[in-house]
């Protein structure tokens, strides 16, 4: 009896000892793999990085001593160096550098969104007092034959010390009265619901022929009586 006893004792005290060694050895019940990290998901992915990035080297790195717009785009001058033209049509990447260099810093960048069938999206590249705005191309609508692929508009007459000029002796602050006392004289006022006026110059050169876009010159006021807020350039239907 005494040996059987001995016997069970000794079955015993391997099975507790089994048993404190699965259980020192096993994962606790409460530890969880180690969660992945979150999608980006595609709104975060068209939110404009902290870091701007990189664009080409303009076509010149001289001091910008201006930005003069025409009705078939604009013009970037600097003391030395050749001066860059961009025209409406024109791709916006070298655009984009040369305005970034003559600003002095990089623009931020938002969707304009369009109607999804005749009006595109627009990328707008914006400084401080100065846009630019890119269509974003479809299988349907091409750069190629829209007429309007790129337009422009600025808040203020310098941007980073660089002048801004329009035709027709334009400038931002004009009183509603000395905009009406420029020769030529707008070809047409038009009161908006704001109490606003948007004045239009040359309204019958918005064309667009053989690929090349041209546009027409708008100024809006902040008030009946001025002052001139927004220049913009953009394509005009007839």
């Amino acid at each position: 009896m005494t040996l059987i006893l001995g016997i069970v004792a000794a079955v015993l005290a391997v099975a507790v000892v089994a048993v404190v060694g699965f259980a020192l050895t096993r994962p606790s019940d409460s530890a969880q793999p180690a969660p992945s990290a979150p999608s980006v998901s595609t709104d975060d992915a068209s939110a404009p990085a902290s870091t701007p990035s990189s664009t080409p080297s303009p076509t010149t790195t001289a001091a910008a001593t201006g930005v003069a717009f025409s009705a078939t785009g604009f013009t970037l001058t600097s003391a030395s160096g050749q001066p860059f033209t961009y025209r409406w049509a024109d791709e916006p990447t070298a655009a984009v550098a040369a305005l970034t260099a003559a600003f002095g810093a990089p623009p931020t960048q938002r969707t304009q969104a369009g109607n999804g069938s005749t009006l595109p999206d627009y990328t707008v590249y914006a400084w401080n007092g100065f846009s630019l705005f890119e269509m974003v191309p479809t299988a349907t609508l091409t750069r190629a034959d829209f007429s309007q692929p790129a337009y422009a508009l600025f808040t203020a007459n310098e941007v980073g010390e660089v002048p801004i000029t329009a035709e027709f002796g334009l400038k931002i602050g004009m009183s509603a009265a000395e905009v009406r006392a420029l020769t030529p004289a707008p070809a047409s006022e038009t009161p908006r619901p704001s109490g606003s006026i948007r004045f239009a110059f040359d309204p019958q050169r918005s064309s667009f022929k053989n690929g090349t876009p041209s546009y027409s010159v708008f100024a809006d006021t902040d008030g009946a009586d001025g002052p001139v807020g927004t220049i913009l350039y953009f394509y005009a239907p007839q």
